[in-house]
């Protein structure tokens, strides 16, 4: 059994003392709402992490669930009168348990392999890509894979895997102002349609889009995970990579808000570089928009989810709806229950299965409710994890981004012109 010792970084964890335990965060945290366990609560959460950094309980497998139970989804940071740092104390908790607990082996490799190298990524992808074209994807379908744990759940995450080849095009003139675009590592392999529509609906608007060859993953993985360094070397990579002082726009929710808060990592030089951060559909609402680019008319309802990263971190919870109004003829519904996390939560809903689902079924309830014909999110996770929940509960419902449906209805329009 691991001893109880005091945290050699005292100065991480003084923000639990602002915690007055009044309890305002109780009702908006997800996972309390499912165990009503008060160990689950981000009070009670707090209350293990001080004791943690004061030596007062070891770093056990009791206190370990507790705190990795946590989705870091931040409702509760949101809503604290004391405003409360609790994103980063739980950052901070969870590197404290990973220096104190055994190397786990299997995590770091997947981590590796997923976030780590962009060429291991191809890899990957192109070998799900073959799987599904021999058949081997379908037969384990249907040779019951899904029943299994792990796998199952990895076949169904898998099922979003595009078929288009990830390729951008040339920047366009020098003389044209430029932004980034960061292509993350979940976005690279199961996002394409995005990014490319992305980089499109850049270049109508008059922007020179450049994707740096060198660039990483945002590093939220190993982060979450307590892999400080290993986060905070991807971070190094992104600020060499995306070197030039102009606008960086991401495509996924949840990296823009890691990228906008890489001070939490990098101190100064992060903070300067996360004021370049945008996720892109707060830079399109803002951006001019010629008139000659209206998009065509689409007779069709969505339903609107809001990734927590959207709401609670960057705190633009209606970019979605100010896009997709733009969209002649388009109802627009927000998804009910918007305020609650979905569960997708980077890698917890493969970490941690049985909460995830839970917390995905509302959303799932609440589609069959709602019947959209489509539903729009504005992060990839997201949009995995519901896809998955959805299609196990029958529902063929389409999941795109909202610049993926503006691009789909101003090539409509083009295509007339």
């Amino acid at each position: 059994m691991s001893k109880a010792e005091t945290a050699p970084n005292p100065a991480e964890f003084t923000a639990t003392d602002q915690c007055v335990m009044c309890g305002l965060c109780l009702p908006h945290c997800p996972t309390y709402a499912q165990t009503g366990n008060e160990a689950d609560s981000p009070r009670g959460r707090i209350s293990l992490i001080q004791a943690l950094a004061r030596g007062e309980l070891p770093a056990d497998q009791t206190l370990t669930r507790h705190l990795d139970g946590c989705l870091s989804c931040r409702a509760c940071e949101d809503v604290c009168p004391s405003g409360v740092p609790y994103g980063r104390l739980i950052d901070n908790a969870r590197a404290e348990l990973r220096r104190r607990a055994p190397r786990r082996r299997l995590d770091d490799a997947w981590r590796q392999v997923f976030a780590g190298r962009r060429m291991l990524r191809r890899v990957l992808y192109g070998s799900i890509r073959l799987a599904r074209f021999s058949g081997l994807w379908p037969l384990a379908g249907r040779l019951g894979i899904r029943r299994l744990p792990l796998l199952g759940r990895l076949h169904g995450l898998a099922d979003r895997l595009p078929v288009a080849r990830l390729s951008f095009g040339a920047a366009g003139a020098d003389a044209k102002p430029a932004v980034y675009l960061f292509t993350g590592c979940a976005s690279e392999i199961f996002d394409r349609e995005t990014l490319q529509a992305s980089e499109r609906l850049l270049q109508m608007l008059g922007y020179r889009v450049l994707t740096p060859p060198t660039q990483s993953c945002c590093g939220a993985l190993h982060q979450h995970a307590g892999e400080r360094e290993a986060a905070r070397g991807l971070a190094r990579r992104n600020l060499t990579a995306f070197a030039e002082d102009i606008p960086v726009l991401v495509t996924s929710s949840a990296c823009a808000a890691t990228l906008r808060e890489y001070d939490s990592l990098l101190g100064d030089t992060g903070e300067r570089f996360g004021r370049r951060v945008h996720e892109i559909g707060e830079f399109l609402a803002a951006a001019p928009w010629p008139e000659s680019l209206a998009p065509a008319a689409l007779d069709r309802r969505a339903a609107v989810h809001v990734p927590c990263s959207q709401r609670r971190v960057l705190h633009a919870p209606d970019v979605a709806f100010a896009l997709l109004r733009r969209i002649p003829q388009l109802e627009l519904a927000p998804l009910p229950g918007n305020d609650r996390c979905c569960g997708a939560a980077g890698s917890y809903m493969i970490e941690h299965p049985k909460m995830a689902d839970a917390l995905a079924a509302s959303k799932v309830g609440a589609a069959a409710e709602l019947a959209p014909d489509i539903l729009v999110t504005t992060n990839i996770g997201c949009a995995m994890h519901l896809a998955r929940a959805l299609a196990e509960d029958g529902q063929t419902l389409e999941i795109v981004h909202p610049v993926t449906l503006l691009v789909r209805q101003l090539a409509g329009t083009r295509a007339r012109a």
